[in-house]
């Protein structure tokens, strides 16, 4: 578990919004931490796609791994792909979020990059919201997901998730 990036978190918790901005506004050691975690977990994939939010992780991660890094916006779709010459056979792809809930934004993406022929390998996400339906849909789809830090809604706000052993 990346202690930094989890005393980041839990610095703000219960509070959703504030667990929201601390997310976009990450400090560098937790950014680095959360990117050499999902480095050393995902599988080899040739692209990392960035939703928003994600950003700085996606950066990181793709530095970290030498992959290529291709944006997703849920207006625009994939944008900035780059030219995928030297991948052979199908290119492999994992999406890069920050907040996973409902999965809304991370099943369009997954759709817009299975467009262009990408076979979604993984998701990963900083911080999984237990409570929300992202899971499910997710392994719906067949794609696993890497998720180092969950949190549990709880009438008094959010909670580090104690029903599932969390992630070492």
């Amino acid at each position: 578990m990346p202690d930094v990036f989890r005393n980041a978190i839990a610095s703000v918790l219960p509070s959703a919004e504030d667990m929201r901005a601390r997310l976009l506004d990450l400090p560098g050691a937790a950014v680095q931490a959360v990117a050499e975690y999902f480095s050393a977990r995902l599988p080899d994939v040739d692209i990392l796609v960035a939703l928003p939010g994600a950003e700085a992780l996606a950066q990181a991660a793709s530095s970290l791994r030498g992959t290529y890094l291709v944006h997703f916006d849920p207006v625009r779709g994939l944008h900035d792909v780059p030219q995928l010459q030297d991948i052979r056979g199908v290119p492999t792809a994992a999406l890069v979020t920050a907040e996973l809930s409902d999965a809304h934004a991370e099943l369009q993406a997954l759709l817009s990059a299975e467009h262009l022929g990408w076979q979604v390998r993984a998701v990963a996400a900083a911080v999984e919201r237990t409570n929300g339906p992202a899971r499910a849909r997710l392994e719906l789809q067949g794609v696993p997901l890497l998720v180092p830090v969950l949190l549990a809604d709880t009438p008094r706000g959010l909670v580090f998730e104690r029903r599932f052993p969390q992630v070492d």
